[in-house]
């Protein structure tokens, strides 16, 4: 299922994955699109300003935290591969024991992922409105 959650950019999507198997236990992947705020690229102004672009996106990543906990998301992939470490879990995939835990499960890591993207612009826009 896909959500657009601008910020990034104003079509920047984010999405559910579902389902997602291990055995016979189901899981829901969250994607959060885009990896900072971004106001022009490529000749292209997005938005007016990095303030407006910090605050599209932190409330973008607070609505999309709600939507992935009330769809109980337990595996977070990230956009880029070295934001949550990717390759490392993927190796863990090749060396799991039967029955083991999966390392890209976790009841915790999308809202933590979400959490961390809107406090770090709520801190940029204090920081920059001298607070």
């Amino acid at each position: 299922t896909l959500y657009v959650t601008p910020g990034n950019t104003p079509g920047t999507v984010s999405m559910l994955v579902s389902p997602l198997k291990d055995g016979n236990q189901k899981h829901v992947g969250a994607v959060f699109g885009g990896r900072a705020p971004f106001v022009a690229g490529d000749g292209v102004q997005y938005f007016s300003n990095e303030i407006e672009a910090m605050k599209t996106w932190s409330a973008q990543a607070r609505r999309f935290k709600v939507i992935a906990e009330q769809a109980a998301a337990d595996v977070f992939l990230a956009s880029h591969v070295g934001i949550d470490k990717t390759l490392d879990k993927v190796n863990a995939v090749t060396f799991r024991k039967p029955g083991g835990p999966h390392p890209f499960v976790s009841k915790t890591a999308v809202g933590r992922a979400q959490t961390v993207v809107y406090e770090c612009m709520e801190a940029q826009l204090a920081w920059r409105a001298g607070k």
